[in-house]
């Protein structure tokens, strides 16, 4: 790893900015969260939070490692210093639903193997594919979380999913800046050109969609192929708006 220059720093004024933007948030504080709305009295939906508040511990670690790693591995001045912070929030998140999941029901559910593939088929990509499918599963998560707000609307972990979701979207736009930057300079334009697909589909087989869109549409009494819609439109919307030129299902 080498040290960069300052002026790699804020050469890129936008790039920057996101970064300043990332820098100067107002923290929250998860004991705050807690006392924000009512633990639930059904054990069903109480056993429901607990279950899905572990998977969040789990996957926010994941999403941890993947920041600290990209930062770690780039020599771009504002990408490196945007993800130090985002990894900073990764670890803020992770204890976040951890100590939601103690307060609801008991140590967190040992749900770490369901994870392990996507930690794994992060670790498999080149840089330029990581970066993508980091984006990616930061833009679904975020999205995700506008639902399971809405599942646990009155419960502390919908606040929770609303502060969490805050962080992810300042996340996305690190990627969606650096995917921007990258791809319009010669070389990444090229690798782009020819790998971009495959780590895009790569990616949405790493989220699970279907199982997610599946699951949240049964307990919000919704049709299963419309959320999934929803998901990937929002999806494309976003690669669209941030100017990144990729053909994904359903067309750009």
């Amino acid at each position: 790893m080498s040290l960069l220059r300052p002026d790699d720093l804020d050469g890129d004024e936008v790039a920057y900015r996101i970064f300043r933007v990332t820098r100067d948030r107002s923290p929250w504080r998860v004991e705050d969260v807690l006392r924000e709305g009512r633990f639930s009295d059904d054990p069903a939906r109480a056993e429901r939070a607990w279950r899905v508040a572990s998977r969040g511990y789990y996957a926010e670690q994941a999403g941890l490692v993947a920041a600290a790693t990209l930062a770690a591995e780039t020599d771009d001045a504002p990408l490196r210093f945007s993800l130090a912070l985002a990894t900073a929030d990764e670890a803020r998140h992770a204890d976040a639903f951890y100590r939601y999941a103690k307060a609801v029901g008991g140590e967190p559910d040992v749900c770490r193997e369901e994870l392990q593939p996507l930690d794994d088929g992060l670790a498999a990509l080149p840089y330029l594919g990581r970066a993508l499918v980091h984006t990616l599963l930061e833009g679904l998560a975020a999205d995700e979380f506008i639902l399971l707000g809405e599942l646990f609307a009155g419960d502390p972990l919908g606040r929770l999913y609303h502060h969490v979701r805050q962080d992810e979207i300042r996340h996305i736009a690190i990627g969606l800046n650096f995917l921007a930057r990258e791809t319009r300079t010669p070389e990444g334009r090229e690798v782009w050109a020819e790998h971009a697909r495959e780590w895009h589909d790569a990616g949405i087989g790493l989220t699970g969609l279907d199982e997610v869109a599946g699951a949240l549409a049964t307990h919000l009494g919704r049709d299963p192929a419309g959320v999934r819609a929803w998901f990937l439109r929002r999806h494309r919307a976003r690669l669209t708006a941030a100017g990144i030129p990729i053909e994904i299902e359903g067309g750009r």
